[in-house]
């Protein structure tokens, strides 16, 4: 059926105006500064970098069986769309804690942007979906390009996902006005075997959470230690598949078993980041990675 011209461009008006709305609430005017739809058969190395090992001798939770082992990053289709997927396996690889030689381990894929993009102020979109396995703890998160050690540098968690759950934990960590770590979060409902959009808006002195374009919490600067709005504190984005823990396996051990046969993947359809071009960076040169603070 052919429709009338006015009503193909009342149409094609309607499309502008959907396509035009910011996913975010705030009349911030950011544009698209870096996006990536992983449409390649490989990683975009303009875009992002395979997490590194580092010379620490007691690595944190979330990077112990972080691997460089190239079966853990893997690009295709899932349900219609080009993702890559970050696996999380038990077999034979190298890790943070074995990187000389493979041996039967735990490990598990993740990339991050700190040698390639960093950015303050604007909002973040990822779209996602994860398989659920008991000792696997999926992430979207950010840390400071430019460190300051950690609490008091902060951190931004988009995302974290445990073994089972039915929701999500949204979180940013910083230094109180006592100079402890202290937090804010906000764990909402979600149906965990679907896709979902994971989204931060961040500003001066807030920071608003999103899920599937809805807002979930905002978060107020409440401490004379805020970094989130420290001129030229720039952050990166880091995405990975994770296992084990004290946080995940306090729900019980890692189910060794299944990550052995079947493994868990955590599937990445997109990246959108949203700032404005004063607040955006990317080095002219790829820099060689630095041990930062461990986080978390």
């Amino acid at each position: 059926m052919k429709l009338p011209l006015y009503l193909l461009g009342m149409f094609s008006l309607g499309c502008s105006m959907a396509l035009a709305e910011k996913p975010w609430s705030s009349d911030n005017d950011w544009k698209l500064v870096f996006s990536d739809d992983f449409s390649g058969p490989s990683l975009n190395t303009g875009n992002w970098s395979r997490i590194a090992y580092v010379d620490w001798p007691s690595p944190p939770d979330w990077r112990r069986y972080q691997s460089e082992d190239k079966p853990l990053v893997q690009f295709g289709k899932k349900d219609g769309a080009t993702v890559m997927a970050l696996w999380g396996r038990y077999g034979n690889y190298t890790t943070q804690v074995n990187q000389k030689e493979a041996k039967p381990t735990y490990a598990c894929g993740g990339i991050d942007s700190m040698n390639t993009f960093s950015f303050q102020y604007g909002y973040v979109e990822v779209r996602a979906k994860f398989d659920c396995v008991k000792g696997t703890w999926p992430a979207i998160w950010m840390l400071p390009k430019h460190g300051g050690g950690w609490p008091d540098g902060g951190e931004i968690d988009i995302m974290e996902h445990l073994n089972f759950e039915d929701g999500v934990h949204q979180t940013i960590h910083y230094a109180g006005n006592n100079g402890k770590a202290t937090s804010q979060t906000k764990n909402t409902p979600f149906n965990r075997n679907d896709w979902h959009t994971y989204g931060v808006e961040w500003t001066k002195d807030n920071i608003t959470f999103y899920l599937d374009g809805k807002a979930t919490k905002s978060m107020n600067n409440n401490s004379s230690n805020w970094p989130f709005g420290k001129e030229g504190h720039e952050f990166y984005i880091i995405i990975d598949q994770q296992i084990g823990g004290k946080w995940v396996e306090s729900a019980g051990p890692i189910d060794q078993e299944t990550l052995k046969k079947k493994g868990a993947a955590m599937y990445i359809d997109y990246v959108k980041v949203y700032s404005s071009e004063k607040y955006k960076h990317r080095p002219s040169k790829a820099a060689k990675p630095k041990a930062k603070a461990a986080a978390r």
